[in-house]
């Protein structure tokens, strides 16, 4: 299981890909509940992952900090993988510091 900044990602810990559905994600959720009648840790991990795919804020966040595949689909070698990960750096860059404040200078 991959890790993102903040601990398991929530679509591993439900089992799902990324870009489930809300039914998927219910789905999901309500499955591994019952599977997991008396392990209260896990239970615990289960419901926070729930609770921040359920909201499309914490689902925005599990979306960018998930981990990419490192395999390529067999689509166009690998296109729509790239295509997604472009559309995730571009949501993510404007929240990185200019290079310029850090005092890096372009050589």
């Amino acid at each position: 299981m991959s890790k993102t900044v903040f601990g398991d990602s929530p679509y591993e810990v439900l089992g799902l890909e990324v870009g489930a559905s809300a039914a998927d994600i219910r789905a999901a959720y309500q499955r591994a509940m019952k599977s997991t009648l008396r392990d209260r840790d896990l239970r615990d991990r289960i419901s926070r992952a729930y609770n921040a795919l359920r909201r499309s804020a914490g689902r925005h966040e599990a979306d960018l900090l998930t981990p990419l595949p490192v395999r390529l689909p067999p689509d166009e070698g690998g296109a729509a993988l790239l295509a997604e990960a472009r559309r995730r750096m571009a949501e993510v860059s404007p929240l990185l510091p200019d290079p310029a404040s850090l005092g890096v200078r372009p050589d």
